[in-house]
């Protein structure tokens, strides 16, 4: 069984993650490459509302093929290219993960390896 820590010597989770996550040895691992909000025909939306949706999109497929689902995320990695974009990210976070709270790290860069990508997500899966 997958075991949280959220040590009562540090401060809450600020937002809809935990602090640790410790997973059991034999557990079936997944890797996600960070996930970009590119379109099956090669296209880019225009607007974050559709990159970010498209992004957790492709991440729910990932997991599908995989045999998992969303609740079996202990790690997500989130890159927004605008300091506008963390409440809008955190949102649609919320809504596709509900209740299950993973590991996080939200980071606001300068931009991304294609400069029309406003979203990259990477994560890490455990089902035991």
């Amino acid at each position: 069984m997958i075991k949280v820590f959220n040590p009562k010597s540090i401060p809450a989770p600020s937002g809809s993650y935990v602090h640790g996550i410790a997973i059991p040895p034999n557990a079936h691992l997944l890797f996600i490459a960070g996930q970009t909000p590119g379109r099956m025909d090669g296209s880019i939306p225009t607007t974050f509302d559709e990159q970010i949706e498209i992004v957790w999109q492709r991440i729910g497929a990932i997991l599908a093929e995989a045999g998992m689902g969303y609740s079996d995320l202990v790690k997500v990695q989130t890159f927004v290219t605008k300091p506008e974009y963390l409440a809008k990210t955190s949102a649609v976070r919320k809504r596709v993960l509900g209740d299950h709270r993973p590991t996080a790290t939200l980071l606001c860069i300068s931009s991304l390896a294609t400069p029309e990508y406003m979203v990259e997500i990477e994560a890490i899966a455990a089902k035991v």
